[in-house]
């Protein structure tokens, strides 16, 4: 299956490709990818791509209800891919991740409260809390030798306080990679219950996991009385960031009918009747078998990065992910010669991911999206070897 990957994805045409826009000129004029914004370089799940493709074939875009094999198709795919056995009921389609965040942010807050966070994190929840009007209480995560760990007792503290409402989740943490065991999102559950705060866990990178981890639901853990939500999506698992659409699942009822209520509140309309039959097409035997495939494949990037910095850059430290399809490194050990280094990573290397401080980490950090062709990996590291021996070394 590995030539479905191999292949650089057709970015012509007359769409304008956010992931671009990250990209600079000088990378693409030379026809090499990015590594900044987390989305594929190669075409999608063909499976999802003939879902749509037969909707498309139809010319009917009305309005579209989850039926029965919307939702027989998510409860198969929670089955088999996530260990999580779920009732119809408990799914909630919604417009994207961050849509299904935003409502979230409303059900639980007011203006002027506040969501926490765990640090480093994805920058859009920050973002979604201020466009609201409301705060966020950023908690770092203890870092040692790149694997982070809950700092418990600052998070216990903010619970605590009343205008801290809604924990947001990021399992696995983007962009670390780091998965939440089933002990810490326990813990995390007994502060909600505890201190009355609900928790927001967005595990839509959770089907790309690596050496027998895997992400467990945090509405599994949390239990059916809850204030807990889990949102799933076809988002980062097949790339689908220009969609906007995910599943929420939510146990508690009296919480789902509240979060419903929201949602619709919200200008919830309707399933994208394309994203609908994709997902009847990708959510099958044939969908697993291809996303068993990726994680393959993106363990062996992540592995030829990890041997290139060893041989090139030895005291940078790559966090060894234990989910996602981003790398992200350290490289705080050459701060005092960050700048030259940086030119030479980006600039003559043509190695461009997003900034550390993008995602609240240190300037030295640097997070990569890896799941690019390897042959356009090899390329670009074989650029920054080059670029190193000019000067560097």
């Amino acid at each position: 299956m590995n030539q479905l990957f191999d292949k650089k994805s057709d970015r012509t045409g007359p769409v304008i490709w956010l992931k671009d826009r990250f990209t600079p000129d000088f990378v693409l004029e030379q026809g090499m990818v990015g590594y900044a914004g987390a989305e594929f370089e190669f075409a999608t799940c063909p499976a999802f791509c003939r879902g749509v493709e037969k909707i498309a074939k139809k010319g009917v875009f009305g309005f579209t209800l989850a039926g029965s094999e919307y939702r027989n198709a998510v409860k198969w795919w929670m089955k088999h891919l996530r260990n999580y056995e779920i009732d119809d009921s408990w799914i909630v389609p919604t417009h994207g991740t961050i849509f299904s965040l935003a409502t979230s942010i409303r059900l639980f807050t007011e203006p002027g409260e506040n969501i926490m966070v765990l640090s480093p994190n994805y920058n859009r929840y920050n973002q979604a809390a201020r466009r609201l009007q409301r705060g966020t209480v950023s908690l770092a995560l203890h870092e040692e030798h790149g694997r982070y760990a809950i700092p418990w007792e600052e998070l216990e503290l903010a619970f605590s306080r009343p205008e801290n409402k809604l924990l947001v989740l990021c399992n696995p943490n983007n962009p670390t990679g780091h998965i939440f065991t089933k002990d810490e999102l326990e813990r995390i559950a007994e502060l909600s219950k505890k201190y009355d705060v609900a928790v927001f866990s967005d595990e839509i990178f959770a089907e790309i996991v690596f050496e027998e981890h895997e992400v467990i639901p945090y509405t599994k853990v949390a239990g059916p009385d809850a204030l807990a939500i889990s949102c799933t999506s076809m988002g980062k698992v097949f790339s689908l960031t220009g969609v906007n659409h995910a599943n929420v699942l939510i146990e508690n009822d009296s919480l789902r009918e509240r979060y419903i209520r929201q949602r619709d509140a919200d200008h919830f309309g309707s399933v994208d009747p394309m994203v609908y039959s994709g997902l009847v097409e990708a959510y099958t035997e044939e969908g697993k078998e291809w996303v068993l495939a990726l994680r393959e494949y993106i363990w062996e990037n992540y592995l030829l990065i990890d041997r290139f910095m060893k041989e090139e850059l030895p005291d940078a430290l790559v966090t060894r992910p234990q989910g996602t399809f981003v790398v992200w490194v350290d490289y705080s050990a050459y701060e005092d010669q960050w700048t030259e280094l940086e030119h030479l990573l980006c600039d003559e290397g043509m190695f461009v991911g997003d900034e550390g401080t993008e995602y609240f980490g240190k300037k030295t950090c640097v997070r990569y999206s890896i799941a690019v062709p390897r042959s356009e990996l090899e390329r670009t590291l074989d650029q920054v070897r080059r670029a190193l021996a000019g000067s560097w070394k």
